[in-house]
């Protein structure tokens, strides 16, 4: 245990990487969800539940707004 308070932690790591720690993490999800979608065939749902996201709907919009594209145009360009 570091006694650290989550806030301090998250000013913290916004001052030394330029980001929130929330975006960070969402920003990883959504890297994940790129590297199963070019690579496997998994469900849209299953893509959303092992990068993360507890809500395929909340995925789909997410992902889309972050990439511009939704996670099965997303697969189609990746798997020409």
């Amino acid at each position: 245990n570091y006694n650290m308070s989550a806030s301090y932690l998250s000013h913290n790591f916004k001052d030394i990487t330029g980001v929130s720690l929330m975006r960070y993490l969402l920003l990883v999800r959504i890297r994940v969800a790129q590297e199963y979608l070019e690579k496997t065939s998994l469900p849209i749902s299953e893509v959303a539940e092992k990068s993360g996201f507890n809500d395929v709907s909340n995925f789909g919009r997410t992902f889309r707004k972050e990439t511009g594209y939704s996670p099965r145009q997303y697969r189609q360009m990746h798997h020409q």
